[in-house]
């Protein structure tokens, strides 16, 4: 006898909320077999991450609204509404809203395999002031490695 999978379905004002980002996430490694993580990020003006690569994952980000930068090895690119990038492991990259003027950019980002949202969940429990040393615990427990500064701070915005 075959095992029926059943269909994971979350509203629109369903999901799990993180303040980095800030991130909703509608489907976790979790709630899918470990196969992938969907998540809505809402990126205020110079609030992206610094650079990064992911050693098992591949990042992938659809833009719903607004322009997001996002450098990818040593090229900056735009994303406009409807765009789309997918960076594989080991590749390293950032991302951010850069103009000053526009409202905070949303999209959709993909990680496969999925986990990863329990880095957002250990991060959310750390306070302002918590050990480097914390953080770089919990990096290295989701295979996620900083190797430089974030996009405000390398085009001098910051």
């Amino acid at each position: 006898m075959s095992q029926t999978a059943k269909a994971l379905i979350v509203r629109s004002s369903e999901g799990t909320g993180y303040k980095q980002g800030p991130s909703l996430f509608k489907a976790t490694g979790d709630q899918t077999g470990g196969r992938f993580d969907f998540f809505e990020m809402t990126i205020e003006y110079l609030t992206g991450p610094g650079l990064h690569w992911h050693a098992n994952q591949d990042d992938t980000f659809y833009v719903l609204d607004g322009v997001l930068a996002v450098q990818c090895g040593d090229e900056i690119h735009e994303l406009y509404p409807g765009d789309f990038i997918s960076i594989p492991p080991h590749v390293p990259h950032t991302f951010d809203n850069i103009r000053k003027n526009q409202p905070p950019v949303r999209v959709i980002n993909l990680m496969t395999p999925g986990g990863y949202d329990g880095l957002f969940a250990e991060n959310e429990h750390l306070a302002e002031d918590a050990d480097p040393a914390e953080q770089d615990r919990i990096n290295a427990k989701y295979e996620v490695t900083y190797v430089g500064p974030t996009l405000a701070d390398k085009l001098g915005l910051a």
